[in-house]
């Protein structure tokens, strides 16, 4: 099971997770080459290529898992955190831990495929709901 660690340092949580090895693709080094439409799970049309969606904004009506909407987030596929369990929180040593629960999602910010947040209109913040950072989002001044 994954876990969480709290860097004594910096004050933040860390993940942890093991079972991320298992996936031998993690370190490969390839050039991104965005080409047109393909077999891309995350473009408009190939829902049904993903898990159920858990949130969509922008469809007005119809299915869930259809075309239609603008903003799309589903399960990660290889989540770093498990959904179930226990928090079981304790020190050891110099890290306090947590076991790793929690949820672990993909954002599919937009429906053109070919987008990328470079390419992305300004606009396209417009109508974003609260909480999913668009691609212009400043970062908090602490």
């Amino acid at each position: 099971m994954p876990e969480l660690r709290k860097d004594p340092i910096t004050g933040r949580w860390v993940i942890i997770s093991t079972d991320r090895a298992k996936r031998p693709t993690d370190f490969l080094r390839e050039s991104v080459v965005i080409k047109g439409v393909g077999i891309c799970p995350f473009c408009y049309g190939n829902e049904s290529k993903t898990p159920p969606e858990v949130l969509q904004y922008g469809r007005h009506g119809g299915c869930a898992n259809e075309p239609g909407w603008q903003v799309r987030v589903v399960p990660n596929k290889f989540p770093a955190l498990g959904i179930e369990g226990d928090l079981d929180r304790e020190g050891e040593g110099l890290f306090d831990r947590m076991n790793g629960v929690g949820a672990h999602e993909v954002i599919i910010e937009t429906p053109d495929h070919r987008s990328t947040l470079a390419t992305m209109a300004e606009k396209a913040d417009r109508g974003r709901p609260v909480g999913i950072p668009g691609p212009h989002a400043r970062p908090e001044k602490r």
